[in-house]
């Protein structure tokens, strides 16, 4: 997989000619989904109550959108386990994002700090963190790969297959159960290095309020605490399909935001409100199936109004 455009044409060609191959394959498929959006199963029964109340869709639209974001997690599979091994796998530039994390790269190796990278679960993560590497040149190389925090699974086995899997595609996990995890992401940041985050899930408790797609929704914010403490360098990054087994990248780099007399709630709601803007290009491509409004905040809490983050230069 390459940004070079030389190199994509023959890549675009090969992945346009196994989605033909495979279309019998995608349209049994979404009959599938189709049937399984109807159910109260999870996670079709959330994925259709979120898509109804959040998008406002009536019932025709929840449904189809529901078959269509349980589609995207089957080509996730397809993605990753054929067109990814046969080299189908196409991701696309997109000059303005590779510009900001390019400069959010540089200006963290200028002043010897690492880069948070604000990801979610949205797209396919392992194409974003591909994409992260292309561009963030001066925290990710070959020696040191980017680094990604993830929840352990309740099944060992499943947790070595995970890590197995996401080594091969350069990833190097930090579990979130370690008991030194907070010192070995301030000891990674001050080796500059690049960590993802994606906050975009619900935390199970606390957490910072703001609107998100209509209502309040809490997000986690002890990832970005602990960054703020390195005093890195914040950029929002995201994967988008085009169609199968094609991807272009969003990218933003958060230049003025860590300036704001508040920074963790100003980094919060800029990631917000830049994962919405993507949800609305791109609606199915998001996990709704989780219940990310069902908490409540409490009367201590409160939103604020985003804070300008500024274009980098």
């Amino acid at each position: 997989m390459s940004l070079n455009p030389a190199a994509g044409g023959a890549r675009i060609l090969w992945n346009a000619a196994l989605n033909i191959a495979l279309l019998p394959v995608y349209s049994v498929l979404f009959f599938f989904t189709s049937l399984l959006a109807l159910t109260r199963l999870f996670p079709a029964r959330v994925a259709r109550e979120n898509i109804h109340q959040r998008w406002k869709s009536d019932s025709l639209s929840a449904w189809f959108g529901t078959s269509a974001v349980l589609f995207h997690y089957i080509l996730l599979v397809i993605e990753d386990f054929v067109l990814w091994p046969l080299g189908a796998l196409v991701l696309r530039d997109n000059i303005e994002s590779r510009r900001n994390l390019f400069d959010a790269s540089t200006q963290a190796k200028r002043n010897e700090k690492g880069v948070a990278v604000l990801s979610a679960h949205f797209g396919n993560i392992e194409v974003t963190a591909q994409a992260i590497s292309s561009c963030l040149v001066q925290q990710v190389s070959n020696d040191l790969p980017l680094m990604a925090l993830a929840k352990p699974s309740r099944h060992p086995a499943a947790t070595r297959l995970l890590s197995w899997y996401r080594a091969k595609r350069k990833i190097e996990v930090i579990h979130t159960n370690r008991k030194d995890l907070v010192r070995q992401l301030l000891n990674a940041w001050k080796q500059q290095r690049a960590i993802a985050l994606l906050i975009d899930q619900k935390p199970a408790h606390a957490g910072f309020f703001t609107p998100f797609l209509g209502a309040p929704a809490a997000f986690p914010e002890g990832g970005v605490e602990i960054a703020l403490r390195s005093k890195c360098e914040f950029v929002c990054v995201a994967s988008r399909r085009m169609w199968p087994g094609c991807y272009t990248f969003d990218g933003l780099w958060l230049q003025n935001v860590t300036s704001n007399e508040k920074p963790l709630p100003a980094i919060v709601i800029a990631y917000a409100q830049w994962l919405e803007e993507l949800i609305r290009q791109s609606p199915w491509q998001w996990c709704w199936d989780y219940k990310k409004w069902s908490r409540k905040p409490a009367l201590h809490h409160h939103t604020e109004r985003a804070p300008e983050i500024g274009n980098p230069t």
